[in-house]
Protein backbone atom coordinates (compact mmCIF):
# COMPACT_ATOMS: atom_id res chain seq x y z
CA UNK A 1 0.00 0.00 0.00
CA UNK A 2 1.08 3.66 -0.82
CA UNK A 3 1.35 6.26 2.00
CA UNK A 4 -1.05 8.47 1.95
CA UNK A 5 0.28 11.45 3.68
CA UNK A 6 0.44 14.45 1.04
CA UNK A 7 4.13 15.20 0.28
CA UNK A 8 2.84 19.08 0.69
CA UNK A 9 -0.06 20.94 0.79
CA UNK A 10 -2.30 21.02 -1.95
CA UNK A 11 -5.67 22.23 -2.21
CA UNK A 12 -8.48 20.25 -0.47
CA UNK A 13 -10.07 18.89 -3.79
CA UNK A 14 -7.16 18.26 -5.57
CA UNK A 15 -6.02 16.17 -2.27
CA UNK A 16 -9.47 14.25 -2.12
CA UNK A 17 -8.96 13.62 -5.86
CA UNK A 18 -5.30 11.74 -5.46
CA UNK A 19 -6.40 9.98 -1.96
CA UNK A 20 -9.50 8.45 -4.03
CA UNK A 21 -7.39 7.58 -6.99
CA UNK A 22 -4.69 5.60 -4.31
CA UNK A 23 -7.86 4.16 -2.21
CA UNK A 24 -9.03 2.50 -5.66
CA UNK A 25 -5.48 1.58 -6.90
CA UNK A 26 -4.85 -0.37 -3.32
CA UNK A 27 -8.49 -2.45 -3.71
CA UNK A 28 -8.24 -5.27 -6.02
CA UNK A 29 -11.78 -5.32 -7.05
CA UNK A 30 -11.21 -2.52 -9.35
CA UNK A 31 -9.61 -3.43 -12.39
CA UNK A 32 -8.91 -2.06 -16.30
CA UNK A 33 -11.40 -1.95 -18.68
CA UNK A 34 -12.35 -0.06 -21.61
CA UNK A 35 -15.77 -0.76 -21.63
CA UNK A 36 -18.04 -3.59 -22.98
CA UNK A 37 -18.94 -0.94 -25.14
CA UNK A 38 -15.27 -1.00 -26.85
CA UNK A 39 -14.47 -4.36 -26.76
CA UNK A 40 -12.76 -6.17 -29.97
CA UNK A 41 -11.90 -10.63 -29.56
CA UNK A 42 -8.51 -9.34 -29.16
CA UNK A 43 -9.39 -7.02 -26.20
CA UNK A 44 -12.62 -8.69 -24.51
CA UNK A 45 -13.51 -5.94 -21.80
CA UNK A 46 -15.94 -7.14 -19.68
CA UNK A 47 -17.99 -4.45 -17.80
CA UNK A 48 -17.67 -0.95 -16.93
CA UNK A 49 -14.93 1.89 -17.75
CA UNK A 50 -16.66 3.52 -15.07
CA UNK A 51 -16.74 1.49 -11.92
CA UNK A 52 -15.43 -0.64 -10.68
CA UNK A 53 -13.03 -0.91 -13.43
CA UNK A 54 -11.40 2.13 -14.94
CA UNK A 55 -9.40 3.03 -17.96
CA UNK A 56 -6.68 5.49 -17.93
CA UNK A 57 -9.10 8.48 -18.70
CA UNK A 58 -11.63 7.28 -16.78
CA UNK A 59 -9.52 7.06 -13.61
CA UNK A 60 -8.84 10.68 -13.55
CA UNK A 61 -11.99 12.11 -14.50
CA UNK A 62 -13.76 9.81 -11.52
CA UNK A 63 -10.83 10.93 -9.39
CA UNK A 64 -10.71 14.86 -9.99
CA UNK A 65 -15.15 14.42 -9.79
CA UNK A 66 -14.90 12.53 -6.68
CA UNK A 67 -12.66 15.35 -5.62
CA UNK A 68 -15.33 17.98 -6.39
CA UNK A 69 -14.36 19.40 -9.51
CA UNK A 70 -16.99 19.10 -12.32
CA UNK A 71 -15.23 17.41 -14.96
CA UNK A 72 -17.40 14.99 -16.13
CA UNK A 73 -20.44 17.44 -16.32
CA UNK A 74 -17.99 19.40 -18.68
CA UNK A 75 -17.61 15.69 -20.91
CA UNK A 76 -21.07 16.20 -21.41
CA UNK A 77 -21.55 18.84 -22.60
CA UNK A 78 -18.24 18.95 -24.87
CA UNK A 79 -18.83 18.22 -28.63
CA UNK A 80 -16.83 15.09 -28.62
CA UNK A 81 -19.39 13.57 -26.23
CA UNK A 82 -21.89 12.91 -28.78
CA UNK A 83 -19.54 13.25 -32.25
CA UNK A 84 -17.49 10.53 -30.98
CA UNK A 85 -19.54 8.32 -28.55
CA UNK A 86 -23.07 9.28 -29.14
CA UNK A 87 -23.44 10.28 -25.45
CA UNK A 88 -22.66 6.38 -24.59
CA UNK A 89 -19.24 7.49 -22.76
CA UNK A 90 -19.66 8.55 -19.04
CA UNK A 91 -16.39 10.03 -18.86
CA UNK A 92 -14.07 11.38 -21.40
CA UNK A 93 -10.39 10.55 -23.22
CA UNK A 94 -6.60 11.56 -22.45
CA UNK A 95 -7.27 14.38 -25.60
CA UNK A 96 -10.55 15.68 -24.45
CA UNK A 97 -9.43 16.08 -20.63
CA UNK A 98 -7.44 19.41 -21.03
CA UNK A 99 -10.61 20.61 -22.36
CA UNK A 100 -12.44 19.66 -19.91
CA UNK A 101 -10.56 20.76 -16.84
CA UNK A 102 -10.78 24.56 -18.16
CA UNK A 103 -14.09 24.56 -17.91
CA UNK A 104 -14.35 24.32 -14.26
CA UNK A 105 -11.58 27.11 -14.32
CA UNK A 106 -8.05 27.25 -11.46
CA UNK A 107 -5.97 24.74 -14.08
CA UNK A 108 -2.75 25.85 -15.98
CA UNK A 109 -0.92 23.29 -18.25
CA UNK A 110 2.73 23.28 -18.83
CA UNK A 111 4.75 21.08 -20.95
CA UNK A 112 6.40 18.44 -19.39
CA UNK A 113 9.84 19.74 -20.67
CA UNK A 114 9.23 22.95 -18.26
CA UNK A 115 8.08 21.34 -15.28
CA UNK A 116 9.20 17.48 -14.97
CA UNK A 117 11.71 18.70 -12.58
CA UNK A 118 9.04 20.05 -10.03
CA UNK A 119 5.96 18.24 -9.91
CA UNK A 120 3.30 18.55 -7.83
CA UNK A 121 1.09 16.01 -5.69
CA UNK A 122 -2.07 15.98 -8.06
CA UNK A 123 -0.70 17.14 -11.15
CA UNK A 124 -2.16 15.50 -14.29
CA UNK A 125 0.46 13.62 -16.59
CA UNK A 126 -0.53 13.48 -20.26
CA UNK A 127 0.60 12.04 -23.62
CA UNK A 128 -2.99 12.94 -25.01
CA UNK A 129 -4.50 10.36 -27.62
CA UNK A 130 -2.32 7.92 -25.47
CA UNK A 131 -2.30 8.16 -21.67
CA UNK A 132 -3.10 9.95 -18.60
CA UNK A 133 -2.07 9.62 -14.48
CA UNK A 134 -2.21 11.56 -11.86
CA UNK A 135 1.27 12.29 -9.83
CA UNK A 136 1.18 11.31 -6.17
CA UNK A 137 4.26 12.03 -5.27
CA UNK A 138 7.70 11.12 -4.63
CA UNK A 139 8.45 10.62 -7.93
CA UNK A 140 5.46 8.11 -8.71
CA UNK A 141 1.41 8.18 -10.89
CA UNK A 142 -1.45 6.32 -9.69
CA UNK A 143 -2.67 5.02 -13.10
CA UNK A 144 -5.01 2.63 -14.80
CA UNK A 145 -2.57 0.84 -17.20
CA UNK A 146 -4.40 -2.15 -18.63
CA UNK A 147 -3.44 -5.90 -18.90
CA UNK A 148 -0.25 -5.01 -20.53
CA UNK A 149 1.21 -3.37 -17.25
CA UNK A 150 4.85 -3.82 -16.69
CA UNK A 151 3.64 -6.79 -14.29
CA UNK A 152 2.36 -8.29 -17.32
CA UNK A 153 -0.68 -10.29 -15.11
CA UNK A 154 -3.91 -8.13 -16.06
CA UNK A 155 -6.58 -10.06 -17.61
CA UNK A 156 -10.00 -9.36 -19.77
CA UNK A 157 -12.29 -9.47 -16.47
CA UNK A 158 -13.78 -7.08 -13.76
CA UNK A 159 -11.04 -6.85 -10.96
CA UNK A 160 -7.41 -6.37 -10.72
CA UNK A 161 -4.80 -9.52 -11.50
CA UNK A 162 -2.38 -7.09 -11.02
CA UNK A 163 -0.56 -4.10 -12.14
CA UNK A 164 -4.07 -2.82 -13.73
CA UNK A 165 -4.67 -0.39 -11.76
CA UNK A 166 -1.39 0.48 -9.66
CA UNK A 167 1.54 3.00 -8.79
CA UNK A 168 4.35 3.62 -11.28
CA UNK A 169 7.24 5.57 -11.83
CA UNK A 170 6.25 9.06 -13.29
CA UNK A 171 9.84 10.13 -15.49
CA UNK A 172 10.92 8.38 -19.11
CA UNK A 173 7.19 7.86 -20.08
CA UNK A 174 6.62 9.97 -22.69
CA UNK A 175 4.28 12.39 -21.15
CA UNK A 176 3.97 15.60 -23.28
CA UNK A 177 1.83 17.98 -21.16
CA UNK A 178 1.27 18.56 -17.26
CA UNK A 179 -2.16 20.06 -16.09
CA UNK A 180 -2.01 22.02 -12.29
CA UNK A 181 -4.60 23.38 -10.73
CA UNK A 182 -3.32 26.82 -9.09
CA UNK A 183 -6.75 27.57 -7.79
CA UNK A 184 -9.48 29.71 -8.91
Amino acid sequence: MMNLTPAQAVDSRVESAVQWAIEIANDETHGYSQGAENATPSHPYTGSREGPDYDCSSLVYHAFEHGGFKIIEAWRKNPAYMSRYNGRQFSGDADTIWDDLRVDGGWQKFSWNEIKDNLQRGDILCRPQFHVAIYIGDGKTVEARGVNNPTGRGRYETGDQGGEIDFYHAHGRGWTEVYRFVGN
